[in-house]
């Protein structure tokens, strides 16, 4: 459904559509083009701004991401064309690419204070670079729960997270995130070290 955008074999406008927006309910079935949204692009058809839109998709989606986030323990919210979620561990931004018609992914950055969901919009985020991209809601909340168990697990090990146990999607994090927890170790250390004695300050800048 996703991949498929509909237009009239008639239009003037060369404007396609999602499946279920209104405007392509009114184009008759002998004169519907049917064809992928990057054939329509190479044909020279133009999004329809109604429903190429978060609004629209979310609508689209809406009863399977409340089932979904009521099973899960997920709430999210709509501010300004942004759709915020918020798990038990942590808070996202979803923002709809309207180019390339997909779903950009943002991560609170860490924090020690607890996230001020009556204005989410006011946090910081990041890019979630291991899901970038999305193509529906759906696959967003689903990553976004897995994300969640799996840090759980990993502060669970307290740093001792075997990565061979770590589906092959998290192992890059797991170790980066390992790597820099060993070089903040040892970065303490030498600070305890250093602050004991003037010498030992001396040969840690050589």
């Amino acid at each position: 459904m996703y991949k498929r955008r509909i237009a009239s074999i008639d239009s003037q406008t060369k404007i396609y559509h999602y499946p279920g927006c209104h405007y392509a309910k009114r184009i008759l079935p002998k004169h519907q083009l049917e064809k992928s949204q990057h054939d329509m692009k190479k044909d020279g058809f133009r999004p329809c701004r109604y429903c190429n839109s978060m609004n629209f998709r979310l609508k689209q989606e809406h009863s399977n991401l409340q089932r979904y986030a009521q099973y899960r323990k997920i709430e999210f919210k709509m501010v300004d064309e942004q759709l915020f979620i918020k798990t038990e561990i942590g808070c996202w931004k979803l923002i709809y690419g309207k180019y390339h018609q997909n779903f950009i992914l943002y991560h609170r950055n860490a924090s020690g204070r607890p996230v001020n969901f009556e204005h989410p919009e006011r946090e910081r985020y990041h890019k979630q670079m291991d899901q970038l991209y999305s193509d529906t809601i759906t696959s967003v909340f689903i990553y976004i729960y897995k994300h969640d168990q799996f840090r759980v697990t990993e502060k669970a090990a307290d740093g001792n997270l075997d990565l061979r146990q770590v589906s092959k999607k998290y192992q890059p994090s797991a170790a980066r995130r390992q790597r820099r927890q060993k070089e903040r170790r040892l970065d303490q250390l030498f600070r305890v070290i250093e602050s004991g004695s003037e010498e030992y300050r001396k040969i840690s800048c050589c």
